[in-house]
């Protein structure tokens, strides 16, 4: 086996059953966000984030296991699983738990000028998914403005 098949092996069996079961929870997730994501127009797959929720925010320690489940599994399943995907799955999930959730999407010119975007999801003042060391240097777009209620 290879040394890096080794080092995976050894992670994976350090993990406790509730950190497997997330990892499975996030997998589920992704496929149906992506299966969501091909079969609806963008407008579609925006609008579920228009709602207003009277739930709660997530705490601290289920925004760290669900951040961390999603780009975990995102970066293993064998399908794009880029940021809006990813926020897609936390929010499923947050709804599975009844918890608030927004979805931010920005943008910002990299260091060759062109223009990158990113979307991230934020249960209160926590990053779920999308967590980058400099989200503050992409510029919030606001989704209501490309969003027409049908």
């Amino acid at each position: 086996m290879s040394k890096s098949a080794d080092g995976l092996w050894q992670r994976a069996g350090r993990l406790s059953a509730m950190q497997w079961k997330a990892l499975l929870t996030a997998t589920w997730l992704l496929a149906r966000a992506r299966g969501e994501h091909r079969r609806k127009p963008i407008k579609a797959v925006l609008q579920r984030f228009q709602t207003t929720r009277s739930a709660s925010a997530a705490t601290a320690a289920e925004t760290d296991l669900i951040g961390w489940a999603i780009s975990s599994a995102g970066s293993r399943v064998p399908w794009r699983s880029d940021c809006l995907l990813q926020a897609m799955a936390g929010s499923m999930w947050l709804d599975r738990i009844e918890r608030s959730y927004k979805l931010n999407i920005g943008v910002r010119k990299n260091a060759t000028g062109e223009l990158e975007a990113h979307a991230w999801l934020t249960s209160g003042d926590l990053v779920v998914t999308g967590k980058l060391p400099d989200l503050e240097a992409f510029s919030p777009m606001p989704l209501e403005s490309g969003i027409s209620r049908l």
